[in-house]
């Protein structure tokens, strides 16, 4: 019984591209935690896996390199069933509009305020209402993240240059639909930013 466990959790990680990040709970459906696990540390010893840190393990990419910080997070929030958006300059580091790579990761999270350490960088998780995060996809969620870390004054006209490449018209009617309920600034700011509401831009 063990050996076919093992085989499935091993075959499904092959079929994954190098440098994929796991946590327990991504093998939920094929055997209890404490099987996974066991079975993820042979992995490990037999060099297919990676520890990456307590109950997360990633394939090895070339080079020896680390997963990014951003992976190894979500790979966190899966294993404790935790929605899940970045926040502050990481939101801003991931379209690209960031003054640099952050030393520390923050997220907002349905779960726990929790921190944790991976390799030179801080992955902290900051809880916040889980109706607020439920009622956006992950666009639009990170989206009011980017725009609040902007704040009110932010010209309009700056906030397309660097945001609108990220987003499809066919997008912008359901952004501004689920963003209708944020912060009132902010909520004003995307409709403006998308300029018409027929879902497409000025």
């Amino acid at each position: 019984m063990f050996n076919s466990i093992n085989n499935k959790i091993k075959k499904r990680i092959e079929e994954m591209p190098m440098g994929s990040v796991f946590s327990l709970a991504d093998f939920a459906d094929l055997a209890d935690p404490k099987t996974v696990s066991k079975t993820l540390t042979r992995l490990a010893e037999s060099k297919l896996l990676e520890k990456t840190m307590r109950g997360i393990f990633h394939k090895p990419l070339e080079g020896n390199l680390l997963p990014t910080p951003h992976d190894v997070a979500k790979a966190l929030a899966r294993g404790n069933s935790w929605l899940l958006v970045p926040s502050g300059e990481t939101a801003l580091h991931l379209i690209g509009a960031g003054k640099g790579e952050p030393k520390i990761w923050t997220y907002v999270t349905d779960g726990t305020n929790r921190e944790y350490e991976y390799g030179n960088y801080v992955i902290r998780f900051r809880h916040a209402s889980g109706k607020f995060m439920k009622s956006m996809s992950e666009k639009t969620a990170l989206l009011v993240q980017v725009i609040k870390e902007w704040g009110p004054h932010m010209p309009i006209e700056e906030m397309r240059q660097k945001l609108l490449s990220h987003f499809h018209k066919s997008e912008y009617l359901n952004i501004i639909s689920e963003s209708r309920n944020t912060t009132s600034w902010i909520s004003e700011k995307i409709k403006l930013m998308f300029g018409k509401t027929d879902g497409s831009a000025e």
